[in-house]
This record gives C-alpha cells, structure tokens and sequence, in this order.
C-alpha cells in the first residue's frame, strides 16, 4: 500500500468517525426532544389534576358556607 493509499484511508476512517458520532448526537438529540415532550404532557396533566382538585375544593367551601357549617 502506498503512502498516498494510506493516507486516503486515514482520511475515511476519520470521515466515517465523524459521520458516526454526528449520528450519535443526532440521536441524543431526539432522545432530548422526546423527553422534554413526555415532560410537558406530564406537567400539563398535573395542572389539570390541580385545577380540577381546586374547583372541587371550591365548590365544597361554597357548600359548607350556604349550609351554614362553615363561619368566617
């Protein structure tokens, strides 16, 4: 193999480690993405749990003062 052929193949090698670790960022990145996504489903959920726990608490203070069981 001639130096010239040798230095060719470097070249590919680093190409392809390039290529490689390009792919690899390119999946950390959509793993990250995805994430952040469940992330958000899941605080959004819990908002609407604890808007819906504070309604009912609500509604439940207004029925103890309207019965008279609750003074201020």
């Amino acid at each position: 193999m001639s130096e010239n052929e040798k230095q060719i193949a470097k070249l590919a090698l680093l190409g392809e480690s390039i290529g490689l670790f390009g792919q690899a960022i390119t999946t950390l990145a959509a793993y990250l993405a995805l994430e952040e996504e469940i992330e958000e489903d899941q605080l959004a959920k819990m908002q609407e749990q604890i808007d819906y726990v504070l309604k009912e608490l609500i509604q439940i203070k207004m029925n103890l003062e309207t019965s008279g069981h609750l003074h201020r």
